[in-house]
């Protein structure tokens, strides 16, 4: 397990390294200034040849954790040969406020100002989570909304002791993949989300439970990993885990209904105990948890697409983007004022069908 962490100049991935125990800890500029000392005096082509050096060379190592950088304003210095050497990447989070400000206070890091930091942060994450999902490779952004950094590392470092235990949304996409593709024999499958695509509410909403970890709109594995610990703990704390979906009060979205075909599977990042028992009387297999995130429904419709099938897909908001995006056959489920997701604001919906 090789993996990079990423993020922009000041975002903390030095101060997050250091308190990592789980796996071997690797200084990306310590290594590049041992193959050549004077790694700064280069040119822009030979920090390229460099870089491309190191990465070659830990290949030759099996786990390890390293920082790095994707790119220095508009000068991108992510190599092919870094792409290939990590099987997941890390992106540390900062709003981009707190970034100018720490910025500003570094003598070292206060070049940086002249280039806008929040699209250039935007730019990266993007960037890299499309290489990703080209390669099959997990990408987690790791983001705290609340406060915009991390004063408490405890979930970035947990989460980084679950990646090493084995958790991966591109493995768990795959599991999906090959079960799904064992129960269907036609070329078609249509896949659904769950919470206000299927039932017209938020499932957590209706039994009580807020957050604020999708606040950020990244809906990448971190996130869902994350809401489902807090929606356990809550569960648990109030005594609703027996709890039914139509008896917390959903009601099934007949628009949505009236556009599957069968064979139809429900994806959510939602209490699958709470899915199944509406999945079992709608004749559908439910796959959730907390590796059901917007990457991973993107990989299990890439992966069925690469075995024959052709795949119809529904779903509401940026968690189910991807999904859609990818899908032969798509369709974003408006909110019943007609209105679409907020966090799809800015997102290019071509191709897509309005339900």
């Amino acid at each position: 397990m090789r993996i990079g962490l990423y993020g922009l100049p000041t975002s903390g991935k030095s101060f997050l390294l250091h308190r990592v125990r789980d796996i071997e800890i690797l200084a990306g500029s310590r290594l590049l200034k041992n193959i050549c000392s004077d790694f700064e005096a280069l040119s822009q082509e030979e920090k390229h040849r460099v870089r491309r050096e190191l990465a070659l060379k830990l290949r030759e190592k099996d786990t390890f954790l390293m920082d790095g950088h994707y790119s220095f304003g508009d000068q991108v210095v992510f190599t092919e040969e870094d792409g290939e050497l990590y099987d997941t990447f890390l992106y540390l989070y900062v709003d981009p406020r707190i970034l100018e400000d720490r910025m500003k206070n570094s003598p070292r890091n206060r070049k940086y100002l002249q280039f806008p930091i929040e699209s250039w942060q935007e730019r990266e994450i993007a960037e890299l989570r499309q290489y990703c999902h080209v390669h099959k490779k997990d990408f987690y952004v790791l983001d705290h909304p609340r406060e915009g950094y991390f004063s408490d590392l405890s979930p970035a470092l947990q989460f980084i002791r679950q990646i090493v235990s084995g958790f991966s949304c591109v493995g768990y996409a795959r599991k999906c993949a090959a079960d799904i593709l064992g129960r269907v024999r036609g070329d078609e499958i249509t896949l659904t989300d769950g919470d206000r695509t299927l039932i017209w509410e938020d499932s957590s909403a209706l039994l009580g439970y807020t957050t604020h970890v999708f606040d950020g709109n990244f809906y990448t594995g971190f996130q869902s990993w994350r809401h489902l610990g807090e929606w356990t703990r809550y569960l648990q704390s109030t005594g609703k885990i027996g709890k039914s979906l139509e008896g917390a009060g959903a009601h099934r979205n007949p628009r949505v209904l009236a556009q599957i075909s069968e064979p139809c599977f429900i994806l959510t990042s939602g209490w699958e105990e709470f899915w199944r028992g509406l999945g079992e009387g709608l004749g559908m297999e439910v796959y959730g948890g907390s590796q059901m995130s917007a990457d991973t429904k993107y990989f299990i419709v890439k992966l069925l697409q690469e075995a024959g099938k052709r795949v119809r897909a529904l779903g509401d908001s940026m968690n189910d983007y991807f999904m859609l995006k990818q899908a032969d056959w798509s369709y974003l489920v408006l909110r019943q004022d007609g209105s679409r997701s907020g966090s799809l604001k800015n997102r290019d919906m071509e191709g897509i069908c309005l339900v």
